[in-house]
């Protein structure tokens, strides 16, 4: 009797302490996000207010007792959350952000004792701090994307709504007193915040000359999450969070990355990231030893112009920190650094599942060779190595870039190759102006000076764009080929669309078309809108800045900067429909219909 009574006791202590864990857990999980958002609205205005290499003492003073706070917080968060989470990673992942917090505390004690003549040294510790408090905020912020999740919203209104949150939010922050010289108005900040984040490179205002360079980073901060996706960071903080992910967040974030399997999602969106921070790390390396230490008076401005064109090549962004972009004097013929560009402008729109799909090809043959001459009988063998999707793109984009890079060099001989003298910087000019047009807008020529077939041409290769699921815009290379493909058959009287011993999908030929005829009506009604307001540039001029618009390519006929309110208006939604996709957006709004339980007669229309 005894025994039972002390069994009951000691049960009834261990259920009430793991009630008390499982109250202290929820208490400090919705704390921490609030305490989160009030330190990124500290740094904020500290970023926007204040300047760069100067420190507000009372400001830091406040900052130190959040993240005192925070300390608290995230301990006692760390402690009661094994009662909640099982997965040992969440543990590794949240005792990381246990150190991070420590971290940050004594860098901001630093940052108060560090004197303001020591401009170095408080960049260094600054750009740490605001990274960290941003890394915290963001992590704290997926657990918004998992409760939409939960509630089973619809996967492409998230997506749609992601960037238009982003959008705002980068206007505003571009309307900080320190992010411009002189003001901006909001019409052109939400314009820049927009071709930012869908990485178009249209601007209305001269970057090098109208942003400091606190705006320059909030720019560079826009194309880095525009060109991933802001869901593919929270999508993948919440999981490391939470060590696991629901179904309904796998379905929605498999349809993001258009991945044909749930079980590899995560590891999708982690190689992803990994895979862009790669490249333009490379990039940007490459770019450093390739310009001349003498064009920057400092160091950390080549460290900042090599990390900007490295983010903004690979995210097929277009923006540039010199006035005339690449055209200027001092990098007009430095073909190294254009081919650099060239060739993470490639890779960003190329599209990570053929990426990794060309990734593994490589790997696998490697391995393979290896074994051989190692005499190991081990060998790897797969169907279908290449991925059909793959070889279209793949095949599309070299036609596509051989094709621009012949007819530039014959139509632009006399015209922007003559202030090239060798031949070597001629056909770099001319390989650069057959891949900036698919949606990169970078510009090593004066575009006003380009001939009309060689702008008829451009219209053509940004209307195709990049490959699916890249950082690049347009219709896309696979739309393109299957309906040239499609076409083929019915000259040739098939009743069947095939390549590479492939059957192509009715449903991908229907929705191909589909795309096609939609962006032509996008394309056409922004023509229409801008000539009503602004029809004294031409018919040609406007068409190229809507093409470039709906295209994400961010080339321009020197008319931007000159168009109306209104027409910059329309050319902004121009390019949101463009990034986001307008069949996306469509869906985002359409209620699907039931499958039909019955069949109408079919007969053949005339045409």
């Amino acid at each position: 009797m005894r025994r039972a009574l002390t069994d009951q006791i000691i049960s009834h202590g261990k259920f009430t302490l793991f009630n008390v864990l499982r109250i202290t857990y929820r208490v400090s999980n919705t704390l921490i996000p609030f305490a989160t958002l009030a330190a990124v609205s500290l740094v904020i205005y500290d970023f926007g207010f204040n300047p760069f290499y100067s420190h507000d003492t009372r400001l830091y003073s406040i900052l130190l007792l959040v993240l005192l706070s925070f300390k608290v917080l995230f301990v006692i968060r760390f402690i009661s959350e094994w009662v909640e989470v099982k997965k040992i990673k969440a543990h590794v992942y949240n005792f990381s952000l246990v150190i991070l917090v420590y971290f940050l505390h004594y860098q901001v004690r630093k940052i108060i004792a560090t004197d303001t003549g020591a401009t170095a040294d408080l960049l260094i510790r600054k750009l740490i701090f605001y990274s960290g408090i941003l890394f915290l905020f963001l992590t704290e912020a997926s657990g918004l994307l998992k409760y939409l999740y939960r509630r089973r919203q619809n996967t492409a209104f998230i997506f749609i709504v992601s960037f238009a949150v982003i959008i705002v939010v980068g206007a505003l922050l571009l309307m900080l007193p320190k992010a411009t010289i002189g003001g901006i108005s909001t019409i052109d900040a939400f314009f820049t915040s927009a071709s930012a984040v869908c990485v178009t490179g249209l601007t209305v205002v001269n970057t090098a000359t109208h942003f400091t360079g606190v705006g320059k980073i909030i720019i560079l901060f826009l194309m880095q999450v525009g060109g991933l996706g802001i869901m593919t960071f929270t999508g993948l903080l919440a999981y490391l969070a939470a060590g696991s992910v629901s179904f309904h967040n796998q379905m929605a974030l498999k349809s993001m990355v258009s991945s044909k399997r749930m079980s590899n999602v995560m590891d999708i969106l982690g190689r992803i990231i990994l895979a862009t921070l790669f490249f333009e790390a490379i990039g940007a390396f490459l770019i450093y030893i390739s310009i001349d230490e003498n064009l920057f008076p400092q160091k950390e401005q080549r460290v900042f112009f090599s990390i900007f064109h490295a983010v903004s090549g690979f995210c097929n962004a277009g923006f540039s920190t010199l006035p005339d972009g690449l055209h200027e004097s001092i990098i007009r013929f430095n073909y190294p650094v254009h081919l650099i560009i060239a060739v993470l402008i490639i890779l960003g729109g190329m599209g990570f599942s053929i990426t990794f799909n060309v990734y593994s090809f490589i790997r696998t043959k490697a391995t393979n060779i290896l074994n051989k001459l190692l005499k190991n009988p081990t060998q790897e063998y797969y169907t279908r190595l290449i991925q059909v999707n793959s070889k279209i793109a793949l095949a599309t984009t070299f036609i596509l870039l051989i094709f621009g890079f012949i007819t530039y060099l014959i139509f632009e001989q006399n015209a922007s190759l003559a202030e090239h003298p060798t031949l070597f910087g001629k056909l770099v000019t001319s390989f650069f102006g057959s891949v900036t047009p698919r949606t990169a807008g970078f510009n090593t020529v004066d575009l006003t000076q380009l001939t009309l077939p060689t702008v008829m041409i451009y219209l053509f290769l940004m209307w195709i764009g990049a490959s699916p699921s890249s950082t690049g815009g347009g219709i896309k290379t696979t739309t393109a080929a299957v309906a040239f493909l499609n076409l083929r058959s019915i000259i040739y009287g098939k009743n069947k669309t095939d390549v590479y011993r492939t059957q192509i999908s009715e449903q991908s030929i229907n929705k191909a078309f589909a795309v096609i005829l939609i962006s032509l009506l996008i394309i056409g009604l922004a023509v229409l809108l801008i000539a009503v307001k602004d029809g004294e540039h031409g018919l040609l001029k406007i068409a190229f800045e809507a093409f470039s618009a709906f295209s994400t390519v961010g080339l321009t006929l020197g008319i931007t900067s000159e168009l109306s309110d209104t027409s910059k208006i329309v050319l902004l939604f121009t390019m949101f429909i463009g990034r986001v996709g307008a069949l996306t957006l469509l869906m985002a709004f359409v209620t699907e219909v039931q499958r039909q339980p019955y069949q109408y007669p079919v007969e053949e229309i005339m045409y």
